[in-house]
C-alpha cells in the first residue's frame, strides 16, 4: 500500500474520533491519534489494497446523506404504524437480486437496509439478499433501491 494512501486511513479515523468527542483539547487529540493509528495498524490487512479513489468521495458523502434521509423517513413511517390505533402491518420476507459486483458494496447495501427501520437483511449470499419487511408496500422500494443505484455509480 502506498504511504500517502496509508496515511489517509488513520486521518479518517482521527476525524471520526474528533467528531465523536464532546470536548476538544490536547489530551483528546493525543488519545485520538494513538487510537486511530492502533486501529489502523490492527486492521491494515482488511483494508483495500488498491488506491483510494478520491474522486469518488463526493458519491460516498451523497450516499451517507441519502442513508440518513431514508433512516429519518423510515423512522417516521414506523412511528406512524406503531402509534396508530389499528396496527397495520403486513410482514413479509422477500428475496432480491443485486447487480453490485463488489462484496464490500453488497455488505454496505445489506447494512443500509438493516439500518433503515422497518426492514432487516436476514441473509446475504453472492448477489442475493433475503430481507424482512414490516409492510408489503416497501417491497417496490427495495427492488428499485436508491441505495443500490448510488452504489452502482460508485462501483462504475
Amino acid at each position: 500500500m502506498k504511504k500517502s494512501i496509508a496515511l489517509i486511513w488513520p486521518g479518517l479515523l482521527l476525524l471520526f474520533w474528533i467528531i465523536l468527542c464532546e470536548k476538544y483539547n490536547f489530551e483528546v487529540l493525543l488519545i485520538g491519534i494513538v487510537v486511530a493509528v492502533t486501529v489502523y495498524y490492527l486492521n491494515r490487512n482488511f483494508l483495500p489494497n488498491r488506491e483510494l479513489k478520491i474522486h469518488k468521495l463526493p458519491l460516498y458523502a451523497l450516499y451517507v446523506i441519502l442513508l440518513l434521509k431514508e433512516i429519518v423517513l423510515a423512522n417516521i413511517s414506523v412511528a406512524k404504524i406503531v402509534l396508530s390505533p389499528k396496527i397495520n402491518v403486513s410482514p413479509c420476507i422477500v428475496k432480491i437480486k443485486t447487480q453490485l459486483n463488489s462484496s464490500l458494496h453488497r455488505a454496505i447495501l445489506a447494512n443500509s437496509i438493516t439500518l433503515t427501520p422497518g426492514t432487516l437483511t436476514l441473509q446475504l449470499t453472492d448477489d442475493e439478499l433475503v430481507i424482512h419487511c414490516l409492510v408489503k408496500e416497501n417491497i417496490p422500494d427495495l427492488v428499485d433501491s436508491k441505495f443500490e443505484k448510488l452504489l452502482l455509480k460508485i462501483e462504475g
